[in-house]
């Protein structure tokens, strides 16, 4: 009898786009990279957080696989990673929208600054 393989909660692949505006002056900068570090002191979990500044760092490449958004949460399962995300997208710091392609229908995360953060 064959192990049933567990579907994966993620995408393959996952679109962005950045939405924060110019740099501010005092943003974490690594080579064309940077965030905002006032994400640090928002009243959200961990996770979330951390997830913000991952993606940050992968949005000069216009896209995250499945495995890079893996490894940006390494202890936490895909569950866990879509719920970081979903709060991400609660409190405005994402916005969702979705592509149509060929082979289907893609998400696309706009990236925003921190100053869009909502608490609701």
């Amino acid at each position: 009898m064959k192990a049933e393989r567990k579907r994966s909660v993620l995408p393959e692949v996952t679109l962005l786009s950045d939405a924060r505006g110019t740099r501010p002056e005092n943003a974490v900068v690594v080579g064309d990279l940077w965030y905002e570090p006032e994400v640090w002191s928002l009243p959200l979990s961990p996770a979330p957080k951390i997830l913000y500044a991952g993606l940050c760092s992968f949005l000069g490449h216009r896209q995250i696989n499945r495995k890079d958004l893996r490894n940006i949460l390494k202890d936490c399962p895909e569950e866990e990673i879509e719920a970081a995300l979903q709060a991400l997208v609660r409190h405005r710091l994402l916005m969702l929208t979705e592509k149509v392609t060929s082979s289907g229908i893609l998400p696309i995360y706009e990236v925003r600054s921190v100053d869009r953060f909502d608490v609701f």
